[in-house]
């Protein structure tokens, strides 16, 4: 490297004729340099460098491993990108980020209800891709004892990561909801869900529906389904609950419910009425949502009731499906299959029926 002197004798600013002395020229060399290191290291942010120095301040997607007992837990929102590219990215709508896991309790020997419902909320996410990352479908059962199931559900967590197997005796009324909120609440607790559902395996839930209902909703001590009784007078007297078919919590009553005394003593008897008194009991749950007419059980050729009447097009969930020309009607009645190819030779099927 060539010293000061030089690279002056280089520029003609020495020696005789010279307006300024190698001295003078040296300090105002040092000074530059000196400028330039309070612009750059003092003030960087005008010229990015501070990242270089400290390393990035940057946020990045939520990388928490959940616990073992629950498989291919949802992966965070887009929402979580880092915040150098908030600005190119477009304004969230409020409300827009619920984030709802729906645990459907079932036994390991449906696979084929599994299979069903796997297509028909697939469908429903590919629909509605803003939904896909924020309403999580999984499957819930407690241990599995049996060896032959035990291969098959290996081969479903493979291929789907879809299944949650609770450290429990398989049971419907005994503690199998109380194990599932539990466990959801230390799993996630460090990236916890708005709210978290409880369902059957014969409810039909139309999520984009459920999803704007929910948005609506308070995400605080809330309590979310078809309420019962839902007529004193020709109904068992009982404190109200949410209907088993399906019901959620905020995610702070999912906390409550892991912390609990009172419902970890309180689990033996019909899971939807325990879950109520639970929160009646305990005072809680005071923003309760009561979704009728839009949750209700299938008709068939029953009587209508303030619980049963036939399909609504608003409808959010369907229960009571039984079997298979069940699932047929309703699927049907809501178009499920609308957006079947209908061109070429491939598809030799009856139009679909759909609503009135």
């Amino acid at each position: 490297m060539s010293s000061p002197s030089s690279l002056l004798k280089q520029l003609g600013l020495t020696g005789a004729g010279s307006p300024l002395s190698g001295r003078h020229l040296l300090l105002i060399l040092l000074a530059a340099g000196f400028l330039a290191l309070t612009v750059f290291v003092v003030h960087p942010n005008e010229f990015r460098i501070q990242a270089f120095f400290s390393g990035s301040n940057c946020s990045r997607p939520n990388t928490n491993t959940d616990a073992a007992a629950f498989v291919a837990p949802p992966a965070k929102p887009a929402s979580s990108a880092s915040p150098s590219h908030a600005a190119a990215a477009p304004a969230p709508v409020p409300g827009d980020d619920v984030r709802i896991l729906i645990g459907i309790q079932t036994l390991p020997s449906k696979r084929e209800r599994r299979d069903l419902l796997r297509t028909v909320y697939s469908l429903q996410l590919r629909e509605h891709p803003s939904l896909a990352g924020r309403v999580d479908v999984r499957f819930v059962f407690c241990n599995v004892t049996s060896p032959d199931d035990a291969v098959f559900v290996a081969l479903e967590i493979m291929l789907h990561g879809d299944i949650i197997v609770l450290d429990c005796a398989e049971n419907m009324d005994n503690g199998k909801t109380y194990t599932f909120f539990s466990t959801a609440a230390r799993a996630f607790a460090d990236n916890p869900y708005d709210y978290v559902m409880k369902a059957d395996d014969d409810t039909y839930l139309r999520l984009p529906a459920l999803a704007a209902s929910l948005r609506g909703a308070s995400r605080v001590d809330a309590y979310y389904g078809l309420q019962m009784p839902c007529d004193r007078e020709n109904f068992y007297p009982f404190p109200p609950f949410m209907s088993g078919m399906g019901y959620a919590l905020s995610w702070d009553l999912v906390a409550w419910v892991a912390s609990s005394d009172l419902a970890r003593r309180e689990q033996d008897g019909p899971e939807d009425m325990w879950t109520g008194r639970w929160f009646n009991v305990a005072g809680k749950a005071k923003n309760r949502y009561d979704n009728a007419p839009r949750m209700y059980n299938y008709k068939g050729s029953s009587p209508d009731s303030c619980f049963r009447h036939g399909f609504v097009p608003d409808t959010i969930a369907v229960h009571m499906l039984k079997d298979d020309a069940r699932w047929a009607e309703t699927l049907a009645y809501f178009n499920a299959t609308a957006g079947i190819p209908r061109a070429g030779e491939l598809y030799h099927l009856p139009p679909a029926a759909g609503r009135p």
